[in-house]
């Protein structure tokens, strides 16, 4: 009877693939997660501070949201980071809207930078009597 004196190469090969695929797959999803946040927190932020500075009696005036958000999309350090930047403000009522698509470059080079991500974010003014 032979005996297979194969090697097992091809097996440790395509198991070190699969494992680098993986860490990438994830770091890639984690990335873009963080990249989302972000986004998500510079809409916050710019709504707040746009809606605080436009509205007058509890109703915000569209054109003063518009130029209040312009001006922190230009002198915030966490807008910095984006490219890309593209915003959408309105008013409805006692609500303004602020909807911001972006990219996010990323310090570590790694992932996200080609995709698109967009959050929209919402204010609304209580008046207390």
């Amino acid at each position: 009877m032979k005996k297979d004196s194969g090697t097992i190469a091809p097996y440790v090969a395509g198991l070190l693939a699969l494992i680098l695929f993986t860490i990438l797959g994830s770091l890639t999803v984690g990335t873009s997660l963080i990249a989302a946040n972000r986004i998500q927190a510079v809409a916050d932020a710019a709504v707040v501070y746009a809606h605080d500075r436009s509205h007058k009696k509890g109703v915000p005036n569209k054109n003063l949201l518009s130029q209040e958000v312009t001006i922190f999309m230009q002198l915030a350090p966490s807008v910095k980071r984006l490219t890309s930047l593209s915003y959408r403000a309105s008013t409805s009522q006692e609500y303004s809207s602020l909807e911001v698509c972006a990219r996010f470059e990323n310090p570590l080079g790694v992932g996200v930078d080609s995709g698109l991500i967009c959050r929209s974010s919402k204010a609304k003014s209580f008046l207390i009597p």
